[in-house]
């Protein structure tokens, strides 16, 4: 078969790659050009508000170079988990920017928006047909989970990208998916071995990540054989070492050997990693183990809650010597001020976490020391309601403030507080509550395709 070229801008769109190496990747005459869109990373309030978690500008910068050089060259373009977290909000964010990157730049394709926002009268029925199942030592899935679901996504295979360039799409912006399916649909197409597939496709889909330096991110190339495959950056100063390229099959997998993808597993226990020269390295020996049913991941949040945030700085050695008993102090004093408001200890959650003491990891931190000369002490109120989250903010504030401690030689100004307000309401916050698997029949059914000419 002909060798297959393709190249990863960057690890997340709009975290950036050089024009550098963009150019002299694009001299090596890739098949197509892809890029990440998303991650749960960031944790649930993203999908939740089903905004992006980086800015607009930088997501326009790096989908227009790539546009751009589709069009030029005639080659797809493909961005999955588009927006963050791949929900209806998020596609259609990104959407925005292409045809905006269009219409500036004067540019026609055909584009296949594909959804991953799932019904929740579907999810319940795979529920009773027992077609979903916990992914890890979490709950089963009930009705009254999906209820309370605000958005939920399901994490797309290969099948809906195939779908949308076997129907004419040039660019593809797809929802959720799996990272790898990005880069694995177009090779799975024409027939490339799909453990060498996967495994290319899992080691490019952070982009400049497998690369040596690295300050930043930028872009990769892997390009397919028959029995092997080679990565390589495309920087001229950068390089891939085998260590880099091995260690990629461990990032954000529980094991380096077995990579689970909806229709089966990358098994690489007898992968080959080889330096071919300074820059490039060539793998063998990766293999692909088909499973006897189609699952995909589901990722729901539900509401819990408005927040409100304060920061502040201590540096007095006597409040620091007994800051624990302080703040226990603190919590009860807060509770009795909010009982005369009518408001219970159950109607909302006081975090107050002491940077430079355990805030990390809290009672399971196992380095048992004096704080440092200074600490910094972040608040956080959680409640059903923003007016009482900013409310019971407020009660401990002033407490911090202002009460009494053993040898307190002041009355107040205990606390550097370096913003003014002091009191940040960040709004409507987001949980997980959905994590789990799905089996398919069908894995188009959940992710209805819809193209535009733009």
């Amino acid at each position: 078969m002909p060798e297959m070229r393709m190249m990863a801008t960057t690890g997340m769109l709009g975290y950036g790659y050089t024009e550098e190496a963009f150019r002299r990747g694009l001299e090596q005459k890739p098949d197509f050009i892809a890029a990440d869109g998303g991650s749960m990373d960031p944790g649930p309030y993203y999908l939740g508000e089903g905004i992006p978690f980086v800015s607009r500008q930088a997501m326009k910068r790096d989908l227009a170079l790539m546009l751009e050089a589709g069009v030029e060259h005639n080659i797809p373009v493909l961005i999955g988990s588009a927006g963050g977290g791949g929900s209806d909000p998020q596609v259609a964010f990104v959407q925005e920017i292409a045809e905006e990157i269009a219409k500036e730049k004067g540019l026609s394709f055909r584009m296949a928006l594909i959804h991953a926002e799932q019904p929740k009268e579907f999810i319940k029925k795979k529920i009773g047909e027992g077609k979903v199942a916990p992914l890890g030592p979490i709950n089963d899935l009930t009705e009254e989970d999906v209820d309370e679901t605000h958005r939920v996504v399901g994490m797309m295979g290969v099948e809906p990208f195939q779908k949308a360039l076997n129907d004419g799409a040039q660019v593809v912006i797809a929802g959720r998916a799996t990272d790898a399916s990005i880069y694995s649909a177009i090779p799975l197409m024409h027939g490339y071995d799909p453990g060498l597939v996967w495994h290319l496709a899992k080691i490019i889909e952070c982009a400049g990540q497998v690369t040596t330096p690295r300050p930043g991110q930028d872009c990769v190339l892997g390009t397919l054989a028959d029995d092997h495959f080679l990565v390589e950056p495309g920087h001229p100063d950068k390089r891939c070492t085998r260590m880099r390229i091995a260690a990629h099959t461990l990032y954000e997998n529980p094991s380096p050997y077995h990579l689970i993808e909806p229709d089966g597993t990358l098994v690489t226990t007898d992968s080959e990693y080889e330096q071919v020269d300074p820059r490039v390295v060539r793998v063998s020996g990766s293999r692909f183990e088909a499973a006897n049913r189609y699952t995909v991941k589901l990722e729901g949040v539900k509401e819990t809650g408005y927040r409100t945030v304060f920061i502040a700085g201590v540096r007095d050695p006597v409040l620091i010597a007994g800051i624990d008993g302080f703040i226990e102090s603190c919590h009860e004093r807060v509770a009795g001020e909010m009982a005369n408001l009518g408001v219970g200890r159950d109607s909302y959650t006081l975090n107050v976490r002491v940077y430079g003491k355990d805030a990390t990891m809290g009672v399971r931190e196992p380095v048992k020391q004096t704080a440092a000369h200074e600490i910094g002490v972040l608040v956080d109120v959680l409640a059903d309601d923003e007016d009482t989250s900013k409310a019971v903010m407020a009660k401990c504030r002033y407490a911090l403030l202002h009460t009494d401690f053993p040898g307190r030689k002041c009355i107040s100004g205990n606390l550097a507080i370096p913003f003014s307000p002091s009191d940040m309401p960040v709004g409507m916050t987001y949980g997980f509550n959905v994590w789990h698997t799905m089996e398919l029949d069908d894995p188009l059914a959940p992710f209805p395709i819809e193209m535009i000419d733009v």
